[in-house]
């Protein structure tokens, strides 16, 4: 999605197209590009679209008309099982490219589909179609604001997850303007930085770390891997955010802000408010509050925390990692609330170093796709190789150092504070710094681009 063509000829092209058109053509211009980006990556692709836009369309009307009948609560059950089939066929597993077929052991097309939009699509209809059943708005007898918005190309890659009444007022009246489009390119340029500096390097650090056989793997060393992946983990995700969150400012779209400094958590249930801040809220809302209200008893209260916990490790990938992850976290959420009173007592700072410890512990079932790997790497964590530290350990620290601080700073927040806080406060400063650093993100981008780094989609795609 994202090379020199998009940034340099299809960016600015399609700007300038969506800018001057008249309001009734811009929501044709955008389902035409979700439709068009879907097309360049993968032609197949354009059956999750159909299904999503169409089903959550049809099943709107449908549902609404029906809404005091019993049959309304079949049709949304059609509809959310056709949105779900569509999610675990079509969407790939973050990382290793696993779906569900692949678990299944079966031989199909859709195996060989590189499809976007498929984590995002599916979950707008089923909103969509669930919050016109629990009466929170009527129906949208207007198919291309409907399409739109299940369709909305922007945040194709990793969310924001959008909710439609929030969205609609803006699908109505997109409010472009020069301030707004100056917003969405420095969004754009941060989450290039992101991807192809930061998230990157950390890929490469952590394929260093693999490399070395795990029977002789230095505990620092291992620990240093683990870091390395969470962190590239967070900025792959937060970059394509943050770019979705630029081109949908040069649309005219405010979108919600997707996260909060997940590893400055105190404790899990924490990071899972503030890691993809819009993917929690919709499993809350859609997933838990649906098991949750069907009765007063524990074992319900157990069983939406389950679901809702996997729905949201699932939206990353339905490869085995992510289901032992998500039982790991399920474990830690369950721990948190049996000790919740003693763990209160403690620091906040002590909270967060326990918690991070705990997280990096647990992170291996997700790096490795077969469990019996990252049992022995957390072996290595905890010294099971020959050594501690060895020259190895020594390489990586003076070869990284500089950047993991960086990921240190930016991820708990200083880095932003510093910027926000200290330097954009003052107008003459903010007019001055803000186009020099993102005309130096651009050239040291393009930079990137230009020098043909292949692993862009090593994550997302």
């Amino acid at each position: 999605m994202i090379d020199l063509s998009f940034l340099y000829f299809f960016l600015p092209l399609f700007t300038a197209l969506y800018c001057l058109s008249p309001k009734p053509l811009k929501s044709r211009l955008s389902v035409i590009a979700a439709a068009g980006l879907i097309c360049w990556v993968d032609p197949i692709g354009m059956i999750p679209m159909a299904v999503s836009v169409l089903s959550g369309y049809l099943f709107g009307i449908f549902i609404f008309n029906f809404r005091e009948k019993p049959v309304s609560k079949l049709l949304l059950g059609v509809e959310v099982a056709l949105n779900v089939a569509v999610f675990l066929l079509f969407h790939k597993t973050a990382y290793d490219g696993a779906e569900l077929l692949t678990l299944l052991g079966q031989s199909s097309i859709i195996r060989n589909v590189i499809s976007v939009g498929t984590a995002i699509m599916p979950m707008h209809s089923i909103a969509y179609c669930v919050d016109i059943y629990r009466k929170k708005y009527r129906c949208e007898h207007r198919f291309i604001k409907v399409a739109q918005y299940i369709a909305f190309f922007p945040v194709f890659i990793a969310g924001p997850v959008l909710r439609y009444d929030k969205l609609s007022p803006q699908l109505d009246d997109p409010q472009v303007s020069v301030e707004k489009c100056a917003s969405g390119i420095r969004l754009i340029m941060l989450g290039l930085f992101m991807k192809l500096f930061i998230s990157n390097t950390m890929l490469d650090l952590w394929n260093d770390v693999r490399d070395i056989p795990i029977v002789t793997m230095p505990a620092l060393s291992a620990w240093i891997g683990m870091l390395a992946f969470a962190f590239f983990v967070y900025f792959e995700v937060n970059a394509f955010s943050n770019i979705a969150a630029g081109l949908s400012s040069l649309l005219g779209f405010d979108t919600p802000r997707n996260f909060r400094e997940p590893y400055k958590s105190h404790s899990f249930m924490d990071f899972c408010r503030k890691f993809n801040c819009t993917l929690y809220q919709w499993c809350m809302d859609y997933v838990y509050r649906s098991i949750r209200k069907k009765g007063g008893r524990e074992i319900f209260e157990f069983l939406a925390i389950i679901l809702t916990v996997m729905a949201g490790c699932i939206w990353y990938g339905s490869a085995l990692r992510s289901v032992i992850f998500g039982a790991a976290l399920i474990v830690m959420l369950c721990l948190e609330k049996l000790f919740e009173k003693p763990l209160k007592k403690l620091p906040k700072l002590l909270r967060t170093l326990l918690f991070v410890g705990i997280l990096l512990v647990i992170m291996p079932f997700m790096a490795f796709s077969a469990p019996m790997e990252a049992v022995k790497y957390i072996g290595a964590m905890f010294g099971m190789g020959h050594a501690a530290v060895d020259t190895t350990s020594e390489y990586l620290i003076g070869t990284y150092l500089l950047l993991v601080v960086l990921c240190v700073l930016i991820s708990s927040g200083v880095f932003g504070y510093f910027f926000k806080r200290k330097m954009f406060n003052n107008e003459y400063l903010q007019t001055i710094i803000q186009p020099v650093w993102v005309i130096a993100l651009l050239i040291f981008c393009t930079a990137f681009l230009i020098s043909g780094n292949d692993s862009l989609y090593t994550f997302m795609f």
